[in-house]
């Protein structure tokens, strides 16, 4: 399951550089479209499970590991690459999920969230919300100048 949730990481760097509002558009479609397969088998892994709750805690826990393994150096994810992978889940990891409008997004989210909270230093407070939120909270210009 989830051979390739880690590939939801590949381009994490280029996707936070510079971010805007029309920037972010743009590369929550691209994210969109590229990982449409690892969003569906999450998604589907859930909606299909018979305890949809026991399954997205499954699928959270197996997130949660593929990323540790990708990130972690001597078996510790520094501070800095965990504060920027924390970035990363708000604002595509999560949305995503959410727009990919299944039934159990928000049960899956939820899940992700918790195993997050409870396995990565750093991350007790992290929370999610929906593209709609973040977008609508990037500002079209700054003082009139950009």
């Amino acid at each position: 399951m989830l051979e390739r949730a880690e590939g939801l990481f590949d381009n994490m760097e280029a996707m936070m550089d510079r971010i805007k509002k029309k920037v972010y558009k743009e590369r929550m479609e691209v994210f969109q479209k590229e990982n449409a397969d690892t969003l569906k088998e999450m998604t589907d892994y859930v909606e299909n499970a018979e305890d949809q709750q026991a399954a997205s805690a499954e699928v959270a826990a197996v997130f949660a590991d593929r990323v540790e393994a990708r990130f972690a150096k001597k078996g510790k994810i520094s501070g800095r690459a965990q504060m920027d992978i924390n970035l990363y889940m708000i604002y595509f990891i999560f949305p995503a999920i959410l727009l990919t409008k299944s039934e159990c997004a928000e049960m899956l989210a939820d899940a992700i969230r918790d195993e997050w909270r409870g396995r990565f230093r750093d991350s007790a407070q992290i929370n999610y919300a929906t593209y709609e939120e973040i977008y609508g909270n990037f500002k079209d210009k700054f003082l009139g100048i950009f």
